[in-house]
């Protein structure tokens, strides 16, 4: 049965698949179901690389429900505030389009946590 956290753990799926269109199908999915985004859980903590992705989502979810038109009055859950940043850079973007970001800036929630992603990222709703 699917629920936030396994949406969560497809979104990242997605991100690492550079599959664009599965990731946003699912960003909409996460938003038409309402679940309460503070209730994502702290999942990967062994794995850098999918704890920052997964923190770094919910908290730019947060931050998009929560802006108009939206207004919704969603919260970050307590464990993203202690994720750390990765040692090495990663990038949601494809190999082969990351020319063509280089000079665009990067989106804050992630850039905390050394990953490129584009300022506006998931902000499509």
């Amino acid at each position: 049965m699917e629920n936030l956290d396994s949406t969560l753990d497809l979104m990242i799926d997605k991100i690492l698949e550079h599959d664009e269109i599965a990731f946003l199908d699912l960003i909409q999915l996460v938003w038409r179901r309402g679940w309460e985004l503070e209730s994502a859980t702290d999942r990967h903590p062994a794995s850098p690389l999918l704890h920052a992705l997964r923190a770094c989502l919910v908290e730019r979810m947060v931050e998009i429900w929560n802006a108009p038109p939206k207004n919704a009055n969603e919260k970050v859950p307590s464990w993203c505030g202690e994720v750390p940043a990765l040692q090495e850079r990663f990038s949601v973007i494809k190999p082969a389009d990351q020319s063509f970001w280089k000079k665009e800036p990067s989106n804050q929630i992630f850039e905390k946590r050394n990953i490129f992603a584009p300022k506006e990222f998931m902000f499509f709703l």
